[in-house]
């Protein structure tokens, strides 16, 4: 089928050929909503490289989604993907202000900056026993909670488990996280005051 004749094909339709591995039906929905995901990040941040960068990311998880994504309305799908990942963006950047904030006031009281990077190092291994010490499902659905950024449905439906079952392995895994994490209590309730 030629390029031109997508154009009048539904996204609905697109999407049912992006999941057989189309890129010209992807081209075609890259092509029709771009511009809106771009305007959205670029009306609030001003920032047209952000903009491009979270538009792209977007694209690029429905592509690396496009077997296994139910959507029944693109255009909604895309604006809740567009301002999650903004959302996502503003809290890591608010992180890595509190951490430098963090280090900065700990230089100021005469602080060591090498012991600040050694108990961050301390953190991340804590965090990694933590995950380590989770029963597999629990930490399957920790990770792609956390990392893989799925929601509860979204790890239902992959899992094959009920959202309650989900809801329960999360809960558990943050159980198990704040035991592990509980000597490094200050510097974490220090970084949850900026959110």
């Amino acid at each position: 089928m030629a390029e031109s004749t997508y154009i009048s094909i539904s996204d609905q339709a697109l999407l049912d050929r992006i999941r057989n591995d189309d890129q010209v039906a992807f081209k075609e929905l890259y092509r029709r909503h771009w511009q809106r995901c771009y305007r959205m990040v670029m009306r609030r941040s001003g920032d047209s490289l952000l903009a491009e960068d979270l538009t792209q990311a977007v694209f690029v998880s429905l592509w690396e989604k496009r077997k296994d994504a139910v959507i029944q309305n693109l255009a909604s799908y895309l604006f809740v993907a567009v301002r999650f990942r903004f959302i996502s963006y503003l809290k890591s950047q608010m992180r890595e202000s509190a951490y430098r904030e963090h280090l900065l006031h700990v230089q100021e009281e005469g602080g060591n900056p090498v012991e600040a990077s050694y108990r961050l190092k301390e953190l991340n291994a804590a965090i990694d026993k933590g995950v380590d010490m989770m029963p597999p499902k629990t930490k399957t659905v920790y990770t792609m909670s956390r990392n893989g950024q799925y929601s509860v449905k979204e790890i239902a439906r992959k899992l094959n488990l009920s959202e309650k079952a989900v809801e329960y392995h999360i809960t558990q895994s943050l159980k198990t996280m704040r035991l592990v994490l509980r000597d490094f209590l200050p510097f974490l309730l220090f970084v949850q005051e900026i959110f």
